[in-house]
């Protein structure tokens, strides 16, 4: 269904676009905004130690995450990662994006698991009542059915039928609930102001699926077959290594605060403010802290007089770095630097590296080389030892960080063919964010270029 173009008519003749409405604020806590921040995690609800993230996939403006009560495989939500109470709030932009999105999904699952399927919206944009929706988060149901004839049944009784989306935003913009289905690219149904029970959709679901007393996600969340969404429809061309951050960003991002607590300070007895000194004392410019957490380091940095760019791939993390005018926090992932060619002086790579495989390691080498300044010195350090673990953070935390251990004769090699004269390397015990004791293998380089 498409977005047309929306118009008023000013004094004089003139033609504006028409005003999209303004989303309230979301509330104190968002349930599905916790959802999306932790990349689908079961970090909230009933199930928070369901063991497995339900994202399967992530655009510009919109996650797709597997749903909780997935009564047949292929049930899937599209989510704004904006929080807005219905998808009719969203700019026309956005809005487009969600149902191309949407569409996309609807085709693979028909394809791929043999499933017509019905798309649903409880709008909940009204100032009282929730209009059959469960969770105040604007989310698109992607519902697989047994059979296309039951279709029709998920239009709510008194529905229009209407040809587009401009109604959505229309009946949006005017604060008021609605119910929304379509299972045609060129057709839908609206029913504003519906007076509908919770989980409408859901119901008649189950109903079609002769199982109508299993309709509530959360008593019934059928994990199982949530997680052969997740598995079956995800991309297929993810490596084995993209897995590997993936679970461990979503490791360091559900555990955020107790780690941004437990790595706030420097361990007794610790080099690295030292070192952080030194780095500082002996370069120029712009210092990029590249894994930065929750910025202790970028902190110290700043204390030594220097500016720093705070760069992290784990945002829930990354946004527990205090307020401090000389650091400014970046999302970013080290293997592709969102930072142009020599615009740093330095690069300080504090424990980051050990996540990833040496090929990868050599991608991030490569890209501090590519934005560090001519004569621009870097500092990483890696866990001295051979292959690979994956290690439990801990508590109800169901996810496992992975680690890549390095000895000098696989380090060095890979500095150099990154383009760094090797100007010092070293190894020295200390602890990790664990307080368990390492080997640590550190090198200094410089860009000789």
């Amino acid at each position: 269904m498409s977005v047309p173009e929306y118009t008023a008519v000013r004094a004089g003749g003139r033609r504006s676009p028409r005003p999209v409405p303004v989303a309230l604020p979301p509330p104190e806590h968002c349930e599905m905004c916790e959802e999306v921040r932790l990349s689908g995690s079961f970090a909230t609800g009933p199930h928070r130690s369901a063991g497995f993230s339900r994202l399967v996939s992530r655009t510009r403006a919109v996650d797709v995450l597997s749903g909780l009560g997935s009564l047949l495989p292929g049930y899937v939500l599209v989510v704004p990662r904006r929080h807005t109470t219905s998808l009719g709030e969203l700019s026309p932009a956005d809005l487009a994006e969600a149902f191309a999105v949407g569409w996309r999904f609807a085709e693979r699952i028909e394809r791929e698991l043999g499933h017509p399927v019905v798309m649903v919206e409880h709008g909940s944009s009204g100032t009282s009542g929730k209009g059959g929706s469960c969770i105040t988060h604007s989310h698109l149901h992607i519902f697989p059915l047994s059979d296309v004839a039951h279709s029709p049944l998920f239009a709510a009784p008194g529905s229009r039928k209407i040809s587009g989306l401009a109604d959505l935003i229309d009946t949006a913009h005017r604060r008021k609930n609605y119910y929304f289905c379509t299972w045609k690219r060129d057709e839908g149904y609206l029913l504003s102001d519906p007076d509908l029970p919770s989980q409408y959709a859901r119901r008649v679901w189950a109903g079609t699926l002769d199982a109508p007393d299993l309709w509530d996600w959360a008593a019934f969340p059928f994990l199982s077959n949530c997680q052969d969404t997740t598995d079956r429809l995800r991309d297929p061309n993810e490596s084995e290594t993209d897995r590997h951050m993936r679970e461990t960003l979503l490791a360091y991002g559900v555990a955020a605060p107790t780690y941004a607590a437990r790595t706030r300070r420097f361990t007794d007895g610790s080099t690295l403010p030292h070192e952080i000194a030194d780095l500082a004392r002996t370069t120029s410019g712009v210092v990029l802290d590249a894994g930065a957490g929750a910025g202790r380091d970028a902190l110290c940095f700043a204390a030594n007089g220097r500016r720093v760019i705070a760069l992290d791939a784990c945002l829930p993390l990354l946004t527990m770095t205090p307020d401090e005018p000389e650091v400014q926090r970046v999302t970013g992932d080290v293997r592709c630097l969102p930072l142009s060619n020599a615009s740093v002086g330095a690069v300080w790579c504090s424990a980051v590296l050990l996540h990833l495989p040496p090929v990868e390691l050599l991608r991030a080498l490569r890209e501090f080389h590519r934005v560090l300044e001519s004569r621009g010195a870097v500092q990483v350090s890696v866990k001295e030892g051979e292959g690979h673990a994956s290690l439990a953070m801990g508590g109800e935390n169901p996810f496992r960080r992975h680690f890549f251990y390095y000895r000098h004769g696989d380090l060095i090699p890979l500095a150099r063919a990154a383009g760094f004269d090797v100007q010092q390397s070293w190894t020295e015990e200390e602890a990790d964010s664990s307080d368990d004791v390492q080997r640590w293998i550190k090198l200094r380089l410089r860009r000789t270029t």
